[in-house]
């Protein structure tokens, strides 16, 4: 069965420790404000996928990606537990699905092109040796065609070679 992945970008307007937990020295939660104002919490901890492995903070650009079948809460602003997130730069998308062996997604709605310049890597941090279709994969562009499937040259791929991220 295929995990079903979903996004929110936006930009991280507060971090804080979470609260009355017993893996709250573990985990974190931010505020998030979308491109559409609206306010959400996510929730990361020592097992989410930080690509680059980089500090989170105030201002720094995200897209952060959730399993839209799992159990959420029904409070506002929404909470997501988040599995994956990515700090992008200035024109960077990020995209996270199960990429077939033609390395089309599972919607059929993107294509990844790999150049000689793409990087193909593990979560952590080493070369990937194979060909990353048929995982589930990060992968992070800046530019896609209009056509269908959207085609993308990534400058980065991420390979998670078991079933989930």
């Amino acid at each position: 069965m295929i995990q079903q992945f979903s996004s929110l970008e936006g930009t991280i307007s507060s971090v804080f420790p979470l609260q009355g937990s017993g893996s709250a020295p573990c985990s974190m939660a931010m505020t998030l404000e979308t491109g559409d104002g609206q306010t959400v919490y996510i929730r990361i901890d020592g097992s989410t996928y930080v690509l680059g492995q980089t500090p989170l903070r105030q201002g720094d650009r995200v897209t952060a990606f959730y399993d839209s079948t799992a159990p959420m809460p029904f409070v506002y602003p929404p909470q997501y537990r988040i599995l994956v997130i990515a700090r992008l730069e200035e024109g960077q998308t990020a995209a996270l699905d199960y990429f077939d062996q033609n390395l089309l997604n599972s919607q059929g709605t993107l294509q990844l092109r790999l150049s000689g310049s793409t990087r193909v890597l593990l979560p952590n941090g080493q070369y990937f040796l194979g060909i990353p279709g048929g995982q589930y994969l990060l992968a992070i562009y800046t530019s896609a065609t209009r056509s269908l499937p959207a085609q993308a040259v990534p400058q980065q791929i991420v390979v998670f070679c078991s079933p989930s991220a």
